[in-house]
């Protein structure tokens, strides 16, 4: 009685995914608010306020893409890639590369 059931349920839990993967994502603070979705270093941002992110394809050196989105979108306040948070200093350097100082 309860196979017909339980044989559907069977199928769909083995057609899920074990574990939901996670995508590596960059985020940047920004100084000054923005809402919208752009391309920078061939990721695609999407910022809301003053929070942007993208996902992190891993082409390209992280203190790059800092001061590639620092220079399109303005000085940036923190800004992380997977899971490196960089400190006050390289946010300081992200930000003189794209010439805010």
């Amino acid at each position: 009685m309860l196979r017909p059931i339980l044989l559907p349920m069977i199928a769909l839990a083995a057609a899920l995914p074990a574990q939901a993967q996670v995508q590596p994502m960059y985020h940047a603070g920004l100084a000054k608010p923005l809402t919208a979705t752009l391309v920078v270093k061939d990721l695609r941002w999407s910022c809301i306020g003053d929070s942007c992110s993208a996902i992190r394809n891993g082409t390209s050196p992280d203190v790059n893409v800092c001061s590639a989105v620092a220079r399109k979108l303005g000085p940036v306040t923190s800004f992380s890639a997977g899971p490196r948070t960089f400190d006050q200093a390289a946010i300081d350097k992200c930000n003189l590369a794209a010439g805010h100082g």
